[in-house]
């Protein structure tokens, strides 16, 4: 596949937002994506995924963060409209709080049927909905860098992305249950460490050449290299209901990607980190990670604090200083899940706090 790297000037920004499609008097997931598809009569704004019960939005390439941050509400208002027009809402969180995931029906293609035919059971399961961050870097072995430091500080950004509590009914005690939802599937979860673009490409032309995948896309990693987009993407976090949110983040993501060459930290142990990812996905901003080099012991929010006065004077050479500063409104306000919990508490039901989810996606 030909490389889009170095296609678009460095750290250029993109995001893909995944929206449950629902049923504006039940509340429930509705199969609906063909439809929404269809008023946009051609729209290379949204698109569709494995459940028909999901529209993804596709941002344009942005040059600065404070771009997205202008522009993403009025994409999701766009998005909201077109299913309206149609009777449905588009409600972005995690994974919705109620409807049973193995009864929404697959959309087709050959690309979904491979996946289907490859999973079984488990693609069933996959009513789940995330937030993608693309930022643009110059050539693969930049990418890999990225991908490793990215790799490093995945436990942090499901800690504070972490917008999905509740599943089919009930309260997981998981911040983030649709981590665990997506890991059933193969080369998902932590990325492996690669030494430089060489080795990525070794690695994937084996799984190729084994018949394993049909090609790089089919690695479902936190955090990946895309070739073709010449991007670095993380896949990690669940797509936010606060657009603002999802700004906040995509600053923090750009930042860790620009900082690649200054930061000589080496790559965590895929062990350890993954222990602190595991206290992420259960506690979101209230996880207690441990340094296993130093020792001790960090809560999410000192954490959170700390990196962003580390990245400030990168946020500044981006233009993005005052988006960057909305990781620190998620550290005070709360994450989607805490936020979701609190919404329920006041609805008084799951169905009453969907309400608070449809209003909150794609506000004015």
């Amino acid at each position: 596949m030909q490389s889009g790297f170095g296609a678009t000037a460095p750290y250029t920004v993109g995001v893909e937002e995944e929206f449950q499609l629902v049923d504006p008097v039940s509340r429930g997931l509705t199969p609906a994506v063909e439809e929404v598809l269809a008023a946009g009569d051609g729209s290379r704004l949204i698109t569709s995924e494995l459940s028909r019960s999901c529209v993804e939005m596709l941002s344009p390439i942005f040059a600065t963060v404070a771009d997205l941050a202008r522009e993403l509400p009025g994409l999701r208002r766009e998005v909201r409209d077109l299913a309206r027009s149609r009777g449905i809402e588009i409600v972005a969180a995690g994974a919705h709080p109620f409807s049973e995931p193995t009864e929404q029906p697959l959309t087709g293609g050959d690309h979904n049927l491979r996946v289907v035919e490859e999973m079984g059971w488990v693609a069933r399961t996959q009513g789940i909905y995330g937030l993608h961050v693309h930022v643009a870097v110059p050539d693969g072995d930049t990418a890999i860098l990225a991908v490793n430091a990215l790799a490093r500080h995945v436990p942090l950004l499901v800690a504070l992305s972490a917008n999905s509590p509740f599943w089919r009914g009930s309260d997981t005690s998981l911040a983030s249950t649709r981590i665990k939802i997506f890991e059933m599937f193969p080369r998902s979860g932590l990325p492996p460490v690669f030494q430089n673009w060489e080795d990525f490409e070794d690695h994937i032309e084996a799984l190729v050449v084994s018949g394993s995948i049909p090609d790089y896309s089919w690695c479902w990693w936190d955090a990946r290299p895309h070739q073709k987009f010449g991007t670095v993407e993380l896949r990690a976090p669940d797509v936010q209901t606060d657009a603002s949110y999802t700004v906040a983040l995509a600053a923090l993501v750009q930042c860790l990607v620009a900082r690649v060459g200054m930061d000589e930290q080496p790559p965590e142990d895929a062990l350890y980190n993954a222990e602190n990812k595991w206290r992420a996905v259960r506690y979101g901003m209230d996880a207690d990670f441990y340094a296993f080099a130093a020792g001790r012991m960090i809560s999410a929010r000192s954490m959170a604090r700390g990196l962003v006065e580390e990245l400030r004077p990168v946020a500044r050479d981006l233009g993005c200083e005052e988006e960057l500063g909305g990781v620190l409104e998620i550290v005070e306000l709360g994450t989607g899940a805490e936020l979701q919990r609190a919404a329920l508490e006041r609805s008084g039901s799951l169905v009453g706090m969907m309400d608070y989810l449809t209003k909150g996606t794609a506000p004015g």
